[in-house]
């Protein structure tokens, strides 16, 4: 329970040392995990909450990455 509560809490990721130069990277480690901590929940409702939070932290992963590429990166 205690680490579902840190996921949740911003608090905790604001008291966070693990901080990356690239915002796509900290969601990404945020996403695996609440599917960490999703692997070890019996409660299905946790389990699914969890799961789609990392379905979310997925798309801002997504989303930081396009946000800093380079315009040549766009070029097909």
């Amino acid at each position: 329970m205690q680490d579902l509560l840190q996921l949740w809490y911003p608090a905790q990721m604001e008291n966070s040392t693990d901080w990356s130069p690239q915002p796509a990277d900290y969601y990404r480690r945020k996403a695996a995990r609440a599917r960490e901590v999703a692997a070890g929940v019996t409660t299905r409702a946790v389990k699914t909450r969890l799961l789609d939070l990392a379905v979310e932290y997925d798309r801002l992963a997504d989303g930081a990455d396009s946000a800093t590429r380079t315009p040549e990166d766009f070029a097909g």
